[in-house]
């Protein structure tokens, strides 16, 4: 609906993610005579595709559009649930072109899409088949494949589209390839502490932006405890090896650097799951999950998910994502808001330092302007400061102040008559969540 929408742009996004099910959009049977690089075939039922991308445009967003999903007649096996073993990478490349020329601003008025995801999570065994024949791990070679052919026609419809690779998993295990494993597989690369090229092997890799969706099982300060996995506190380890493969000429990009985008994360919150983040603390991990994305060079956050989803009748807390910004209501007219949003929204950090108060935000509308600072303990309320946000709506500023060095009370941001949520000075230690 498009109140969804306009609730995106209204919680502070810019761009929202808009899902191109190749196989929802395709045929069921193959046809015997038809073009499926043409967006105007009349095989194609483009109808939810047009109307999620349109609804975001007029919301004033910009919709990433993740193209996956095959029809049953481009699988190459038959292996896990529907849509995911072993895409043919020319099928999957000529879908893409039509969708890419659908969406290019010059077809039956429809608007122009520049932001384009091959797959989600193809480190994922539920997500993307086969992960490994007999023991040797296949699935990076396949996807890169994928990935090239996907880049090559979305570049040849405008050479400025931007091509968005990767978004992995966060975890490998039970047939799952770790994010960093996958990722130095896929881009020739070996090494943890210093990722170097591997000599012989002569792939290039072809996107522009590099995600990953670094679902984590504590705060935001998190590390996981394998080596190759990536939650929030290892997003500095895939930041390295993607500027060492960039570096190396394994990328392939006409931009001077590559984008590094987080297109999945949240918790769930209590309420209304009993093993959710509590409303308050997840209040502050959220506002710091950004600060900390921002502090590894990530430029985009995308959550999951405006309102939380469906939990159909018993099943289990455990088994549904209860991770919106909003509580679901029977119609998304009926949803109420979650303390949660506002850090979503305005995100604010402030750490005590020895030589005073550290901050960090991003203004409610990502423009720049003035951004007042105050400090809050008991009935003491005083401004501290003042600072600008950049042109990304983006400040930070070490305050000279003495008033944190207890790490008692809390700081609030304002800017244009907006208030991010009160930060507490008082740290609050990693948890298992």
């Amino acid at each position: 609906q498009q109140l969804g929408y306009d609730r995106n742009e209204a919680a502070g996004a810019s761009f929202t993610r808009v899902s191109a099910l190749w196989s929802a959009v395709a045929p069921n049977t193959e046809p015997d005579n038809w073009d499926p690089a043409n967006p105007a075939d009349p095989n194609y039922d483009w109808q939810y595709t047009d109307a999620s991308i349109q609804r975001a445009m007029a919301a004033g967003l910009t919709p990433l559009v993740q193209v996956f999903s095959a029809p049953s007649w481009a699988e190459r096996c038959k292996e896990g649930r529907s849509g995911i073993c072993n895409p043919d990478p020319e099928e999957f490349a000529r879908f893409s072109a039509a969708a890419a020329k659908r969406y290019s601003g010059q077809f039956g008025g429809l608007p122009r899409v520049r932001f384009w995801e091959p797959w989600n999570e193809p480190n994922l065994y539920s997500s993307f088949l086969p992960q490994y024949n007999g023991k040797k791990k296949v699935s990076p070679d396949l996807y890169r494949n994928l990935l090239n052919r996907f880049a090559g026609v979305i570049k040849n419809v405008n050479p400025t589209n931007v091509v968005v690779a990767g978004g992995l998993a966060p975890l490998g295990g039970a047939g799952a390839l770790a994010p960093l494993d996958f990722a130095r597989r896929l881009l020739c690369m070996k090494g943890r502490r210093k990722p170097k090229p591997i000599r012989s092997c002569g792939h290039r890799t072809r996107f522009d932006v590099w995600a990953t969706n670094p679902y984590t099982t504590g705060g935001p300060t998190h590390e996981s405890i394998g080596a190759d996995d990536v939650q929030l506190g290892d997003l500095p380890e895939m930041s390295k090896l993607i500027k060492a493969a960039k570096a190396s000429g394994k990328i392939r990009t006409n931009s001077k650097k590559v984008g590094f985008w987080v297109t999945e994360f949240s918790w769930d919150s209590s309420p209304p799951d009993p093993g959710g983040v509590p409303m308050g603390l997840l209040t502050r991990w959220t506002a710091e999950a950004m600060f900390r994305s921002w502090q590894a060079g990530v430029s985009n956050f995308f959550w999951l998910t405006l309102r939380d989803w469906a939990r159909p009748e018993g099943r289990s807390y455990s088994l549904t994502i209860d991770a919106g910004l909003y509580f679901r209501g029977p119609t998304i007219a009926d949803d109420r808001p979650k303390r949660v949003l506002q850090a979503f929204r305005f995100p604010f950090v402030a750490f005590a330092k020895p030589k005073g108060l550290s901050v960090w935000g991003r203004t409610p509308d990502s423009r720049p302007g003035k951004v007042t600072l105050t400090y809050r303990r008991g009935k003491l309320k005083k401004r501290i400061g003042v600072t600008r946000a950049d042109r990304r709506g983006v400040f930070r500023t070490l305050l000279r102040t003495r008033l944190g060095r207890n790490s008692r009370g809390s700081v609030t941001a304002k800017y244009s008559g907006d208030f991010s949520p009160a930060f507490s000075l008082r740290l609050v230690p990693d948890r298992y969540q």
